[in-house]
């Protein structure tokens, strides 16, 4: 398995056990995630991403929507706005 994807498996994974606390306060914000952390939340998919890109040039990272609904955007597999 890649880094990559042991990344995002990783960070979701931590993600869903907060989902519940961060629906209060994020609901339909965007969350930039590193090593199983939140680092910042987004307004857009896009402005994480390129947030993601300034701070991990190794593109080892992954945005996740706080939303009831799962999202896979660990691949950034939405347009970027």
């Amino acid at each position: 398995m890649d880094a990559l994807r042991i990344e995002i498996d990783r960070n979701y994974d931590s993600f869903q056990r907060s989902l519940g606390k961060l629906l209060r306060d994020h609901r339909g914000q965007y969350a930039l995630m590193k090593s199983a952390r939140i680092v910042e939340y987004f307004e857009t998919p896009g402005e994480a991403y390129r947030q993601g890109l300034a701070r991990y040039p190794d593109r080892i990272f992954s945005i996740q929507q706080v939303s009831e609904q799962p999202t896979e955007l660990g691949m950034m597999s939405v347009a970027v706005r």
